[in-house]
């Protein structure tokens, strides 16, 4: 393995659990901070990343990405998911958030870890429930 390969993979391989403490710190960050704000955060992040595993232990079982050539990237729905709950809490840090997932989907492929076709049919339904999670739990904190 070359040295820009072992890069590439301990890059690959940080991304996610540097996303999920900068996803923990978020409320922190926000000004001001509120309660009722962040806890509906939590909630909905925690929803919607446990959808992501509900949809992988589905996957394992019935092989559902499996009978269509495909694998379920739980790294890029692990991602999506995250970037999309920061995105909805903190709206200024979308672009950022959102460039930095499209450059570690590049990775991923580039590195060989998935197929385009995989990233796009994970991320996408992550997205979704991480969207409607927040939509859903913001609606009852603010109202």
């Amino acid at each position: 393995m070359t040295t820009l390969h072992q890069l590439l993979d301990a890059l690959a391989d940080a991304f996610d659990p540097l996303l999920a403490l900068l996803a923990l710190g978020a409320p922190l960050l926000r000004k001001p901070r509120a309660l009722r704000p962040a806890l509906s955060y939590y909630l909905a992040t925690g929803l919607a990343i446990g959808v992501v595993y509900l949809v992988r232990a589905l996957d394992l079982r019935y092989q559902l990405w499996g009978s269509l050539g495909l694998d379920y990237s739980t790294h890029s729905a692990f991602a999506t998911a995250l970037v999309v709950s920061m995105a909805a809490f903190h709206r200024q840090w979308t672009v950022p958030l959102f460039a930095a997932l499209a450059l570690y989907f590049c990775l991923i492929l580039f590195m060989g870890y998935h197929g385009i076709l995989d990233v796009l049919t994970s991320a996408p339904l992550a997205a979704a429930v991480a969207w409607l999670a927040h939509r859903g739990f913001a609606a009852k904190t603010f109202n």
